[in-house]
């Protein structure tokens, strides 16, 4: 019941090391921003909807695939939601975060192309 499907272009990459690569030169994971609509422009509206989503795929994954993603990169990603709980200056709050578990690259333009008008 926590699955997710989305696709979109990736509009960065952000690699984390964290615990892991202190530990012993384990790889990162990444964080991917997916852009899964139009781009929209920012205003000063309290809140703003961007069409994009922040996209963790964990180090194991992220190995096997990093050679293959980067900026522009058209993908399809099926994941999961899980809870997580931050701290931030001695606050603790519960959020959740998508979790790629199967990343496709490439062959998805067509899910971007320009809708051809009909006369």
């Amino acid at each position: 019941m926590n699955h997710f499907f989305m696709a979109g272009r990736i509009e960065k990459i952000t690699k984390s090391g964290g615990k892991r690569q202190a530990e012993g030169g384990k790889p990162p994971s990444a964080i991917v921003l997916l852009q899964y609509g139009p781009s929209r422009e920012s205003g000063n509206g309290p809140v703003e909807f961007i069409n994009a989503s922040l996209i963790r795929i964990p180090a194991f994954r992220f190995e096997k695939i990093a050679d293959k993603l980067e900026v522009g990169s058209i993908v399809a990603i099926a994941g999961h939601v899980q809870g997580i709980v931050k701290k931030v200056m001695e606050e603790s709050y519960l959020t959740n975060e998508l979790v790629a578990d199967n990343v496709r690259v490439g062959a998805l333009d067509f899910l971007f192309e320009e809708e051809e008008e009909v006369e």
